[in-house]
């Protein structure tokens, strides 16, 4: 996990090209990337192209479940080959509203923090996740507790 994202343009050229199924795993682009948060095939203007996306509500939302995203023909094809899992684990109603939570200001916010870690540091980043190598167990820990007053979780 480097933060970068996928060739999407790419992909979907590709997939136009030879008709394969297109399947993205967004969770850490789900709420986070796109002006609604939509991930990043919304960031890249190719949800049309994308097949199926598989997203979860763990990380941007806080809170837990996961979901997939897709037509009604793959969802189909989908409950009828994974019935028994699909029913017995329903997302909790209060869960599946407090994700549908409109915080565009988080969103921002995110974007803002990645905007000045780039201007700080020079690190050419692009997303809010950023791989930083920084030694041993031991550099790690501190490097974790130094950064965790400042909100950057290591």
């Amino acid at each position: 996990m480097d933060g970068d994202f996928a060739p999407m343009i790419e992909l979907v050229k590709l997939r136009k090209a030879h008709g394969f199924l297109l399947v993205i795993d967004d969770v850490h682009g789900t709420f986070v990337c796109g002006k609604n948060g939509g991930g990043v095939a919304e960031q890249y203007n190719c949800e049309r192209d994308v097949d199926i996306c598989v997203g979860t509500l763990s990380k941007a939302a806080g809170c837990h479940g996961g979901f997939i995203a897709c037509s009604k023909r793959w969802k189909q094809l989908i409950q009828s080959r994974g019935r028994s899992f699909i029913f017995s684990t329903a997302t909790p109603i209060p869960i599946s509203a407090a994700a549908r939570g409109k915080e565009t200001w988080r969103r921002r916010e995110i974007w803002n923090w990645v905007q000045d870690l780039r201007a700080l540091t020079g690190i050419p980043i692009n997303s809010p996740i950023i791989s930083l190598v920084v030694g041993r167990e031991k550099k790690a820990l501190q490097a974790s507790q130094f950064c965790f007053p400042l909100y950057l979780f290591v």
